[in-house]
């Protein structure tokens, strides 16, 4: 099971939001860093230090590469399977 912060579940549910519920986020797909930014710009409260890298840490997404960040298959489970819980961490 992986634990998830608050603020890597907020950067992760990224993917699923960009496409919305009808679609929802393929693993494979990329999203530029800048939107990760924005939900941490309108996530007041929330420490959000660490939590990209540790998304990559946690084999949930790979990234960096040209300012981008790309949903494994891992990633793709913890969103639609269940696959993990968030901590209770900030």
């Amino acid at each position: 099971m992986i634990l998830l912060s608050k603020a890597e579940e907020i950067l992760l549910m990224q993917f699923h939001e960009q496409k919305g519920d009808r679609t929802g986020a393929k693993a494979g797909e990329a999203l530029p860093e800048d939107v990760f930014r924005e939900a941490e710009r309108i996530s007041p409260g929330v420490e959000f230090e660490g939590a990209l890298e540790g998304l990559v840490g946690k084999g949930l997404v790979q990234g960096g590469e040209n300012g981008s960040y790309t949903l494994t298959e891992t990633g793709y489970e913890y969103l639609y399977a269940g696959a993990g819980h968030r901590t209770g961490e900030n």
